[in-house]
C-alpha cells in the first residue's frame, strides 16, 4: 500500500515517523512465532536489509533523519545497523519497540498455536488474555502507544526512523489509520517495508504505507508475513 511521496522536501511540521520492519528471518519462512526470542536473517533478508539501507539513505536526503531508534532484538538491530551506516547516525536501542511476547509459547508454529492453544480466538474473546509469562493484546497495545508517545515528546518537529517488528508496526497503523488494534492484520507489513507518517493536528497523515518498491526493484520483495 503506497501513497505517492511529495516531489519536494516539505517543511517540517510535527513529528515525521519512518517505520521499518526488520529483514526476513528463518522464523518468518518457517512460520514460527519468535516474539522476544530471535532468529537469524535469511540470505534474502540480508539482501532486503541492504536495499532498505540504500532507500533510507535517499529518504535521509529528503527528510533528514534526526534520530534512529531500534528494538533490542538482534534481527532488528542488524537491520538498523546497515541503515545507521548508510545515513551516518548512531542507533538508539529502545526496549519498548521489542516484539509482542507470548512468553512460554514462543518458538512454536502459528499452526500449533492455533490448533492446540486456540490463541487467536482466545484473544478475540478476551484481549486481556496473556499466555504464561507473555503479554496480552491490551498490554502490548499500551506499551507500543506509550513508547511512540514518548518519542513524539522527545522529538517535536523532527524526523525519527524506527526499526522494529511486524506486530509493533501493524499495531501503530491499525490504531492511527485503521479501525483500532483489532484491525492489525490488514496493516501487517512485509519484511523491510517502509512506512512514513507525519503527525498533524488531530492525528497522522500517511505519506507511504508498507512500501516495498526498493525490494521489488532487485527481486527480493517476497517474504512471509508473520507477527514477529
Amino acid at each position: 500500500m503506497s501513497i505517492p511521496e511529495p516531489t519536494q522536501t516539505p517543511r517540517k511540521s510535527g513529528l515525521l515517523l519512518i517505520l521499518v520492519r526488520h529483514g526476513e528471518t528463518e522464523g518468518n519462512v518457517s512460520k514460527v512465532w519468535h516474539g522476544s526470542e530471535d532468529a537469524p536473517l535469511t540470505e534474502r533478508g540480508r539482501r532486503q536489509v541492504q536495499a532498505t539501507a540504500q532507500r533510507l539513505k535517499e529518504l535521509h536526503q529528503q527528510y533528514h533523519v534526526d534520530a534512529l531508534y531500534v528494538s533490542p532484538l538482534p534481527r532488528a538491530q542488524s537491520t538498523a545497523s546497515a541503515i545507521a551506516k548508510a545515513i551516518n547516525i548512531e542507533p538508539i536501542v529502545e526496549p519498548g519497540l521489542r516484539e509482542f511476547s507470548i512468553g512460554d509459547w514462543e518458538g512454536r508454529s502459528f499452526r500449533e498455536l492455533q490448533q492446540m492453544e486456540n490463541l487467536w480466538q482466545r484473544w478475540n474473546e478476551n484481549p486481556e488474555f496473556a499466555p504464561p509469562n507473555g503479554e496480552s493484546p491490551i498490554t502490548f497495545t499500551h506499551r507500543v502507544a506509550q513508547v511512540i508517545s514518548e518519542l513524539a515528546a522527545r522529538h517535536p518537529n523532527q524526523t525519527v526512523a524506527i526499526v522494529s517488528h511486524g506486530g509493533v508496526i501493524s499495531n501503530i497503523l491499525a490504531r492511527w489509520l485503521g479501525e483500532g488494534p483489532q484491525d492489525w492484520a490488514r496493516w501487517d507489513p512485509p519484511n523491510c517495508a517502509i512506512t512514513i507518517l507525519r503527525q498533524v493536528e488531530g492525528g497522522w497523515q500517511p505519506i507511504t504505507v508498507n512500501d516495498t518498491r526498493h525490494l521489488r526493484e532487485i527481486g527480493v520483495e517476497k517474504s512471509v508475513p508473520a507477527n514477529d
